[in-house]
């Protein structure tokens, strides 16, 4: 997997069409606020995506990272049953919020809640959330590492 944030080369033949450049990388350490959507399918997607989130939130600024996803349905077969192992994973990365007085006892680097959806209003009125939709706020815990 490629490091992330990406290096950043000075020399013209090093230069790729998707490098980013020394300012680019400055503004990435100081923004504030990401977003995600429709990004958790697999648990090895999943894994590569908070070694990225672990290396963003953890440097520059104060990040919180809006998530937005479906829980996604398989049947499984070491289970025998229908379930949702990529919300799985991504829970296994995401302590409660109410964890969060307890610092010390938190594993986990990521702490997160639940957004009731139900308080966001809706515009597209041919759609119906369903209840497998879920908004999670997430911060990066920087002292549980």
């Amino acid at each position: 997997m490629n490091p992330s944030p990406p290096e950043v080369s000075t020399e013209p033949e090093c230069r790729k069409r998707y490098s980013w450049s020394s300012s680019e990388l400055e503004e990435l350490l100081e923004a504030s606020l990401l977003l995600a959507a429709d990004v958790i399918y697999s648990d090895d997607l999943t894994d590569a995506l908070f070694s990225v989130l672990k290396k963003l939130m953890s440097e520059g600024s104060e990040k919180v990272l809006y998530l937005a996803l479906e829980k996604r349905y398989n049947f499984s077969l070491d289970d025998l049953d229908v379930v949702a192992n990529g919300y799985s994973r991504f829970k296994s990365y995401i302590k409660e919020e109410e964890c969060e007085g307890l610092q010390h006892e938190c594993t986990s680097c990521f702490v997160g809640k639940r957004v009731d959806i139900a308080e966001i209003p809706q515009y597209v009125r041919e759609y119906e959330r369903g209840n497998d939709v879920e908004l999670w706020q997430i911060r990066y815990n920087k002292q549980s590492v």
